[in-house]
């Protein structure tokens, strides 16, 4: 008998070392990996942006510029950007994007935006409205990408990026009132329940429209905010929504970075508090949050956090638990993203050191910090399958715990589905406008 008990001691003991040395990036729930760990994750080659600026302007941003796609939006004009990387080039030969200094990048483009937002205020003194409007978002699409990927008002220490961020936002609110078709206004929520924090909010309206309507939370991403946001606002408000839009903690003019307490639950459950208390804007009964890209992210949070309030949630792009590895994120340097991911992802988690955020980066998994099996509203998840920005098994992983998802995948197409996903989207939100 004792020999059968230290036996038995000894097969725990072995069992306990075997599974202790199981990887920490690894989700044994199943063994189906589609770009985590597999050929996709080392294939640089659809990537030669990375290798200098030449060919981060040829192969990436020229190729957005034509597509009028991220991250530029419909306005962008090539010919704004072409004498920028002329500029940039002669200055930085052969030498990566992410090598150039934060405020040397913005501040080429800098001038140029500021040249365009001269010509929009004199279209405007002259009454030519339309035109101004043109050359206020092109503007925009400039400044924009002089504090690409990443600005946070709060802890940035970039003074031309936040100069970039301040005149972008100037332009697309010039813009916006311009075309006259919102009703727009800046809001706040105080942040759980501290009237000294506050979660600056934008909100948007279909021009005159009257009552309570249902209301869609669109969380922005890493890279980009509400002035990236008009193609998105407009389509649901002319579907009848009332808009919200909120930066991500870490983002913008978010008040807090993604490591604090409060962007767990009391970010989510201050901004719901907000639009329940504001009856004759929101109806209360269909609230529904729309994270996109990074905002994805958080919006699988704000479904746990709020599964009793929220209609629906929507997660496009997700990040949740792959992504947040050392693996992952040094694989990514060379992947899908044009930029340093795991630099700017840590700095909207409020690290200043990439290194230190990678030794912590797999406490941010939603799988690992238990968030993935709560309980939750209904969530739709919607990605391309190519996504090497965030690996698809994000997204496969929250069909497998808690209450499940709703997947929507485009095969061959990348990071958030584009451009396929807009048009079934479009639909989506069409379909749900009366809750």
């Amino acid at each position: 008998m004792s020999c059968f008990v230290s036996a038995l001691r000894m097969g725990c003991i072995l069992l306990f070392l075997c599974l202790s040395t199981v990887k920490a990036d690894i989700d044994d729930s199943t063994d189906l990996l589609l770009t985590y760990g597999r050929p996709a994750m080392n294939d640089t080659s659809p990537y030669p942006y990375h290798e200098s600026v030449s060919a981060w302007y040829e192969t990436f941003l020229k190729v957005a510029l034509q597509r009028k796609a991220w991250p530029v939006d419909a306005y962008a004009d090539e010919s704004d950007f072409a004498p920028i990387f002329e500029q940039l080039e002669a200055i930085y030969p052969n030498q990566k994007v992410k090598d150039i200094g934060d405020n040397e990048w913005a501040a080429v483009f800098i001038t140029k935006g500021q040249e365009l937002t001269g010509l929009a205020d004199d279209l405007v003194f002259n009454q030519s409205v339309q035109d101004a409007i043109t050359y206020y978002m092109r503007a925009s699409n400039v400044f924009r990408m002089a504090y690409f990927p990443w600005i946070h008002e709060k802890t940035s220490t970039y003074k031309a990026k936040q100069f970039a961020w301040k005149m972008d936002k100037r332009a697309f609110k010039h813009a916006i009132d311009y075309m006259d078709i919102f009703d727009f206004s800046k809001a706040s929520a105080s942040l759980g329940g501290d009237e000294k924090v506050d979660i600056p909010l934008r909100v948007f309206r279909a021009k005159g429209s009257e009552g309570a309507q249902s209301v869609v939370v669109i969380i922005t991403g890493l890279d980009h905010y509400h002035t990236y946001m008009l193609e998105h606002v407009s389509a649901l408000t002319s579907y009848g929504y009332t808009v919200v839009v909120v930066a991500m903690p870490g983002t913008a003019d978010s008040p807090i970075t993604g490591s604090d307490e409060l962007a767990q639950e009391k970010y989510w459950n201050s901004i719901v508090d907000w639009i329940q208390y504001n009856t004759e804007l929101f109806d209360p009964n269909c609230i529904s949050f729309w994270g996109i890209s990074t905002g994805s992210y958080w919006a699988v949070r704000a479904s746990r956090a709020e599964r009793w309030r929220l209609r629906r949630v929507v997660s496009q792009g997700t990040a949740s638990h792959y992504a947040f590895t050392r693996a992952w994120l040094e694989a990514a340097e060379n992947l899908a993203y044009p930029a340093s991911l795991q630099r700017a992802l840590g700095q909207s988690f409020g690290y200043s050191d990439t290194e230190n955020f990678l030794d912590d980066v797999e406490q941010f998994s939603l799988l690992r910090k238990g968030i993935l099996d709560q309980e939750a509203a209904p969530l739709i998840a919607i990605n391309g399958e190519k996504d090497t920005i965030f690996p698809i098994d994000d997204q496969r992983i929250l069909a497998e715990h808690g209450p499940g998802a709703q997947l929507r995948w485009f095969p061959h197409m990348g990071h958030n589905g584009e451009p396929l996903s807009s048009a079934w989207l479009s639909q989506f939100w069409a379909g749900n406008g009366g809750c």
